[in-house]
């Protein structure tokens, strides 16, 4: 191993896609119907609601439907709650569909002797759907919004995972699409950033930044790269 010790990736864009924002509407259009709501309004309190999501203030569950509703002026008995929960469930574990050579990629960084960590905006519930796909047994140390109260760029969200690794920044990797201003975060931190061009298929764009030092296109020229640094 050379200069690098660990290598941090980000969740969606990079290892998974970005959701496909046909089926995602698709599916909070149907979750408005299950709690009578108008799918137009709906869909705005939804996207406003992003952030409270992302840092955990409204955690996933039955009750994150009840701050949009109470918007909404609209009341919902339970079986409605636990059916639109059902469905919002059921579609991120649907989508948490590694990317073609992520899971070669990682076990050909860990065979390397890499540490790798996770650092992602994602809402509560994400992690133990992530725990049921062939990605979850990579990544013992990670920063999650959502259970760190802060999404990124939040220094928190980096020093969560280099504390974790064990490692300081200029030995680390960070990987990502360059939503939510991660590189730029990552670079105040001395980790080489990575950003995989996602090109037509990058869709979903918050806050996209994809200043990096390095870039790649797909996952399977990562080993190598890391392995020249």
């Amino acid at each position: 191993m050379g200069a690098i010790d660990a290598v941090v990736f980000d969740l969606f864009g990079t290892l998974v896609p970005n959701f496909d924002l046909d089926r995602y509407w698709s599916c909070i259009d149907g979750i408005a119907d299950v709690l009578g709501a108008p799918r137009g309004g709906f869909r705005a309190e939804w996207r406003a609601g992003f952030q409270a999501r992302m840092d955990g203030s409204v955690p996933d569950g039955d009750a994150m439907f009840l701050p949009l509703l109470r918007e909404l002026g609209i009341g919902a008995d339970r079986a409605s709650l636990a059916e639109a929960n059902r469905l919002r469930s059921e579609f991120l574990a649907a989508e948490l569909v590694p990317k073609p050579g992520a899971q070669e990629c990682l076990d050909e960084l860990r065979r390397r002797g890499y540490r790798l960590a996770l650092a992602t905006d994602c809402s509560s519930e994400t992690p133990s759907h992530l725990d049921r796909t062939t990605l979850g047994e990579f990544f013992a140390v990670r920063a999650v919004s959502a259970h760190l109260g802060v999404t990124k760029p939040h220094p928190a969200i980096y020093e969560h995972v280099l504390a974790g690794l064990g490692v300081t920044g200029d030995r680390c990797v960070y990987v990502g699409d360059g939503n939510s201003e991660e590189l730029p975060g990552a670079q105040r931190f001395g980790m080489t950033t990575v950003w995989i061009d996602n090109g037509a298929a990058q869709g979903w764009k918050d806050r996209f930044v994809p200043d990096a030092d390095l870039t790649i296109r797909d996952l399977g020229e990562l080993p190598a790269l890391v392995a020249a640094l």
